[in-house]
């Protein structure tokens, strides 16, 4: 930068300063005012024209201080400071103008004591730079050495106290926001303090109280686990016993059951014989007569079952009946009386009265001889079988009794089981509620120790900071 100032001060040019490019944009503005100069219009005209206009208009203010090493090597390596320049000293500045210097820098700070405060300060300025260049002339006398004194120094002694004065306030500023913030936090902590001291003591009535329930709790599922136990044992050994009837049930039908599969098939095979007979088959035996002596037996047989006069003339009058063999079908082969067991037995226990041979004179009375060979069965095991009926009846209807008192035992013991299970999950709950508040309470109580030592150890300092 310098070297610029002196090539401008000594040929009024700067060597290269223009491209190419740059200068023919220089030119085009300039060739108007060169042709109406008179000069040809050649880039060394237009250069030089150039420069002369600049020389002629171009006027260069430097300000240096004298101060040091850097203004005498300045001189020596740029001549033309000195030789192409004319050297104004300036005289120091009077104390007016210290004065009106200083007032004016300050005139719109904010300082205690309004107008006067801020005369005195800059009296106090003037005071103090004159005093420093009473000074250095003074030992510019005594040991020839040069202190040079310049407004600049002037200028940094205001503009110096204006960044101190700043500097000073933003950190007593901040000091005093600290020690507000300070005095804040501390009644922020003793209302926190005495939050949380109401919170502990709510704190540990509910711990107390979840306490109690809990125990209260406790009580009630002991009790009521004792009595499902009991009812536990109970059902066990009900089940157990009701297990051992339900064998024994089994067994008595089975008992009763194969006795009556003796009889089902040759009643099955009769019940056929019959359902194959028609009104032709009935004709036929009623044609009869005299019937001969094993179909007259035979019908005797039929009626003796019916409970009927065992002749023939019943026999045909029967027969004529259209529903006649619908009836034996479902004759009540349940309810034959003794009497009629024992002599339709005597029928039975002839050795001609069988099916085969009375299949011989007619085909139908060998269908009837089954049905009563067949009913004489049944009844001898139906006596036999009836009694175990009634017994596996009876036991069927105890077992059943015992068996729903077993289901309504076993139903009172689920809602026990289910009571139990719902009162243990409210334990729990209560129990970790109650957990949760004594961390919570044990928390709270140390924090609070630690504020309140905090407190007690500040409040000194709170009384020295209000």
């Amino acid at each position: 930068f310098l070297e610029d100032i002196n090539n401008m001060l000594s040929s009024g040019e700067i060597p290269n300063l223009y491209k190419p490019e740059e200068f023919e944009e220089v030119r085009t503005a300039l060739s108007d005012i060169v042709r109406a100069e008179g000069i040809v219009d050649t880039p060394e005209n237009v250069f030089t024209y150039l420069i002369e206009r600049v020389r002629e208009n171009m006027h260069v203010v430097l300000c240096m201080s004298p101060v040091g090493e850097p203004f005498r090597n300045r001189m020596r390596m740029y001549p033309a400071f000195v030789n192409c320049t004319t050297i104004d000293w300036f005289s120091e500045w009077p104390n007016d103008a210290l004065l009106e210097v200083a007032e004016k820098y300050i005139e719109n700070i904010q300082i205690g004591g309004g107008e006067e405060m801020k005369g005195n300060i800059a009296t106090i300025f003037m005071t103090m730079h004159r005093s420093v260049s009473n000074m250095s002339q003074r030992m510019l006398l005594e040991m020839k050495r040069y202190n040079y004194v310049t407004p600049t120094n002037y200028l940094e002694l205001v503009t110096g106290y204006k960044k101190l004065l700043a500097e000073k306030r933003l950190q007593l500023g901040n000091e005093v926001s600290k020690l507000r913030n300070g005095l804040q936090k501390i009644d922020e902590t003793r209302t926190k303090v005495e939050a949380m001291s109401v919170e502990l003591e709510d704190a540990k009535t509910k711990v107390a109280q979840f306490q109690k329930q809990c125990e209260e709790y406790l009580v009630v599922i002991v009790q009521q686990k004792r009595e499902a136990d009991e009812q536990q044992k109970s059902v066990v050994a009900r089940s157990e016993k009701i297990k051992d009837e339900e064998v024994k049930c089994q067994d008595m039908a089975d008992l009763a059951q194969a006795d009556l599969d003796v009889a089902v098939p040759a009643l099955m095979e009769a019940m056929a014989a019959l359902e194959s007979l028609n009104k032709g088959d009935m004709t036929e035996i009623k044609s009869y007569t005299k019937p001969p002596g094993l179909v007259q037996k035979t019908m005797e047989a039929v009626m003796i079952l019916r409970q009927s006069e065992p002749t023939w003339v019943e026999a045909k009058r029967q027969l004529g009946d259209s529903t006649f063999i619908k009836q034996l079908i479902n004759f009540d082969k349940d309810n034959m009386s003794d009497r009629v067991l024992k002599k339709i037995g005597q029928y039975c226990s002839q050795p001609d009265f069988m099916p085969d041979l009375v299949g011989r004179v007619s085909n139908a009375a060998k269908s009837l001889c089954m049905w009563c060979r067949a009913m004489e069965v049944y009844g001898r095991i139906y006596r036999v079988v009836e009694p175990k009926r009634q017994r596996l009846s009876n036991a069927k209807s105890q077992l059943k009794e015992k068996q729903d008192i077993l289901a309504d035992a076993r139903a009172r013991l689920e809602e026990v089981t289910r009571r139990i299970e719902e009162l243990q999950t409210q334990y729990d709950e209560k129990l970790a509620v109650k957990e949760e508040l004594r961390r919570s309470a044990e928390l709270t109580e140390l924090r609070l120790d630690r504020a309140g030592k905090l407190v007690s150890g500040l409040a000194g300092e709170k009384i020295r900071w209000e």
